[in-house]
């Protein structure tokens, strides 16, 4: 066992020695990135309770998740990911009270992304760019039937009710890391995203209309941590 582990640590470290060297060289290689933070709609009109735009709530804010697999050469790079985010809680949802009715969003990106590192040092580089992709929101509808059934049966079919809207998402980013490791960095960043959604908001079968249409702003900011691979 352990002539077969040697060979495998001895690979493991050439790769990782070319992958820092060509961040040295600035030569070509990979890298892939891990982010989370917080994502805010600020100006969204979201309705979650009501068929009635006058009591539509104003705002939302979520956790986000994203990792995005980025090729770079010297002080460019590019490459693509994906995005999720879900709301911190559910609210009420239009019904009969005996339902215990619950009205919750996700937000899924995909996207593809261009950054300009301007200012790089031996420990910090600092960058800007900009991504572009599409968006889905989706809108799901339970009731205490769905989220505690009354036996373990599974069913054919989703256990609540969703629709979702498709648009396409533009942005810019910035953002700045630190290499603490040869091949690993700590950072964070600030991204913003104009959402082009349907004018006309989803309708579902239960009367229940999707959250958000138009055009919607979206800011996320949040920490990541990225690991560099050789070519």
């Amino acid at each position: 066992m352990l002539l077969a582990a040697a060979p495998g640590r001895a690979d493991e470290s050439r790769a990782a020695r070319r992958a820092a060297a060509a961040r040295e060289q600035d030569r070509p290689y990979t890298m892939v990135e891990v982010s989370g933070g917080v994502m805010t709609l600020p100006g969204a009109d979201v309705c979650p309770v009501s068929l009635s735009p006058d009591t539509c709530e104003q705002g939302e804010t979520s956790v986000s998740l994203g990792i995005h697999n980025l090729y770079r050469w010297g002080d460019i790079g590019f490459g693509a990911g994906i995005f999720w985010a879900a709301t911190l809680s559910t609210e009420a949802a239009r019904g009969a009270p005996e339902l215990e009715r619950d009205h919750a969003r996700r937000y899924f990106m995909l996207d593809g992304v261009f950054r300009y590192y301007g200012i790089r040092t031996e420990k910090w580089e600092w960058w800007g760019g900009a991504t572009l992709g599409g968006v889905v929101v989706n809108d799901s509808w339970s009731v205490e039937a769905d989220r505690d059934p009354y036996s373990d049966t599974a069913y054919v079919g989703p256990r609540a009710a969703t629709i979702g809207t498709e648009g396409v998402a533009v942005g810019l980013a910035i953002g700045g890391e630190w290499t603490f490791a040869d091949n690993w960095s700590f950072g964070s960043h600030i991204r913003y995203s104009s959402w082009f959604l349907p004018e006309q908001r989803k309708v579902s079968p239960t009367g229940d209309r999707a959250s958000l249409s138009e055009r919607v702003d979206m800011f996320n900011i949040g920490v990541l941590i990225a690991y560099r691979v050789a070519l």
